[in-house]
């Protein structure tokens, strides 16, 4: 016995089509769904993925776009940065 990889139902192991979803094993090995059992799947999985995402959603805004909205503080942290690097610069010629 083997199962359809569309519609997980069980099959002879000589069968060479789905008699439920209407799939088919190709010469070369692969299988192939017909067009409604994949459209079904496909829209199955947008719904996973949407609701997920509604999901995160209701979590509030993730803290790295926080930095980049205006005021955040951002401009700081970059002039911080670059006066760290300029002071290490200096402190480097300094001693050579």
């Amino acid at each position: 016995m083997k199962q359809c990889p569309a519609c997980r139902s069980d099959l002879a192991d000589d069968a060479v089509a789905c008699s439920n979803c209407g799939g088919s094993w190709q010469p070369d090995g692969s299988f192939r769904t017909p067009w409604d059992v994949e459209m079904a799947r496909q829209a199955i999985e947008r719904e996973r993925k949407v609701s997920a995402a509604e999901r995160f959603g209701r979590l509030g805004k993730p803290i790295p776009h926080w930095f980049l909205e205006s005021r955040s503080g951002c401009g700081l942290i970059a002039l911080v940065a670059f006066a760290a690097a300029l002071t290490a610069c200096i402190a480097f010629v300094a001693t050579v």
